[in-house]
């Protein structure tokens, strides 16, 4: 048996009621006030599983922390071509999207066109499931555009200097 630890209040403790004897600490009734405790694998959603992103290394999709950009455009693109042909493409972008992912390449979008559509959905010109669904469109051989700002058009008319206001996905 590993030797009792001792706690800075100079008890020794072995076990979590001998800690929470010494300490005072009380294990609260509800899981939702504190020491919710988890499995790694709990926190992994179940479609990632069937990604085709697995095994493929982290930096293929984050890129290298160490370099400024992380990603160049050609690294985004290569990682993007996986993501075209996976299984869970609907599954990761709801993902990344929902819980606001920034980083990385989820569903082939890089964090900046995700930037772009977090601003949508901040906006409420867009729900979660109307961007999937415009985006899993834009996969097909016509691309998705997006307005960017009410009354944009593919024209450009009553946007003025700040582009055509379209969004290409």
């Amino acid at each position: 048996m590993p030797p009792a630890r001792t706690h800075s209040y100079g008890a020794d403790w072995e076990t979590l009621d001998s800690f929470l004897e010494s300490t005072h600490h009380v294990v609260p009734d509800q899981d939702s006030e504190r020491w919710v405790l988890h499995s790694y694998e709990s926190l992994i959603p179940a479609w990632q599983a069937n990604a085709h992103c697995i095994g493929t290394g982290h930096d293929m999709y984050f890129g290298n922390e160490n370099e400024q950009p992380t990603m160049s455009i050609k690294q985004v693109r290569n990682a993007a071509k996986l993501c075209d042909v996976c299984p869970v493409y609907e599954d990761c972008l709801r993902h990344a999207l929902t819980v606001r992912e920034e980083y990385g390449v989820w569903a082939g979008t890089s964090g900046r066109t995700r930037r772009r559509l977090f601003a949508l959905l901040d906006r409420g010109e867009y729900t979660i499931d109307q961007l999937v669904e415009v985006t899993i469109h834009g996969r097909q051989p016509a691309p998705a555009v997006i307005p960017l700002w009410p009354n944009a058009d593919a024209s450009g008319d009553g946007v003025g200097d700040e582009g055509d206001g379209l969004l290409a996905l």
